[in-house]
């Protein structure tokens, strides 16, 4: 590829080789052209690295990076390094975008010069195609646009604008390129890098339209949470609450939203899992209460979206460590 291109689509590889081929035939889809790809085989064993080398053979705009396994964190931070577009954005192994995602973000963010484009999601499963539900915007698709005051409106709503995704947007380079993932974090890397870029964002634009296929797997996140995830959940709340407030300039009722939304989340992320069968060692349940604990200084109590059954349920969870009290 001569020059540089439009947009840089940053994809870590690890054990992908099932999904590949389907991928690539969603960026060679592309109604965009001027793209390059960056896939970086995080030190894969089931052949995924030698596929995508193959695949690089059949088309000049797919680069790839072979590198010791390091986690998703740092299989990205390596293609933020090598990456040349005005723009990045991200697609995950074996998950597809529409069509015209790349097309529509692109003219947005030059329409808007917004520093973050993005768009929404479909959830399809593991072993089908997604079902988008149009072949692109309509004329009058809904677009919100928000300056730094709108950001900060949007915060109060926590995810209801600002989703944690991070490949549901496209992130000016010369804006987010420096901006690390936080290498050694497993689980959360999306939510805080991408809450962390915001106190840099000037213009945020937002479509309601469905350009990312999400695909669902028996092993996928939230959807089979671990006591690992839990626990990386209380550092995340505890990083981005002491952060975001001041650094973008909450106003006490903005702030309140902002800690309201972590409280509907925690009971997601909390209460949920144990509910319907998350198991944790004497030594997780130690540590995931006293992260628990850890938080209510800071505003955020799960306790608050309890109905009273629950909540006394919930204390005595957190009180003996018992996860039957939360499952009754």
């Amino acid at each position: 590829m001569n020059g540089e291109p439009a947009i840089s689509v940053i994809t870590p590889v690890y054990k992908g080789v099932k999904f590949l081929r389907s991928t690539f035939a969603c960026m060679k889809a592309q109604t965009f052209a001027d793209w390059e790809w960056i896939l970086v085989d995080d030190e894969s064993k089931d052949g995924s690295g030698k596929l995508i080398d193959e695949l690089a053979a059949t088309d000049s705009r797919l680069r790839t990076i072979h590198q010791k396994n390091g986690g998703t964190s740092v299989a990205r931070n390596t293609a933020l390094a090598a990456a040349r577009g005005k723009y990045f954005a991200f697609l995950d192994e074996d998950d597809l975008y529409h069509p015209r995602y790349l097309e529509t973000l692109y003219n947005l963010a030059e329409k808007h010069q917004s520093d973050i484009t993005g768009c929404k999601k479909l959830m399809f499963d593991e072993n089908a195609e997604p079902a988008f539900p149009d072949d692109g915007p309509a004329p009058d698709a809904t677009v919100k646009v928000a300056d730094r005051s709108g950001i900060c409106e949007w915060l109060a709503g926590l995810k209801a604008e600002i989703p944690c995704e991070v490949w549901l947007n496209l992130y000016r380079r010369d804006v987010f390129g420096d901006l690390p993932f936080p290498p050694g974090v497993r689980v959360e890397q999306d939510f805080r890098w991408h809450y962390s870029a915001l106190p840099r964002c000037r213009k945020y634009v937002r479509l309601d339209w469905v350009g990312y296929a999400w695909r669902s797997t028996a092993a996928g996140g939230w959807l089979n949470p671990k006591p690992e995830s839990m626990l990386s959940h209380v550092e995340t709340y505890r990083i981005l609450v002491t952060m975001l407030p001041s650094k973008m300039g909450l106003n006490e009722r903005q702030l309140k939203g902002f800690l309201d939304g972590f409280d509907v989340a925690a009971h997601v992320n909390f209460f949920l899992p144990l509910k319907h069968g998350v198991r944790l060692t004497r030594e997780e349940s130690r540590a995931l209460r006293d992260g628990i604990r850890s938080l209510y200084p800071l505003g955020i109590d799960l306790r608050r979206k309890l109905h009273f059954r629950k909540r006394l349920l919930w204390n005595l969870f957190m009180l003996t460590g018992c996860e039957a009290f939360v499952r009754i």
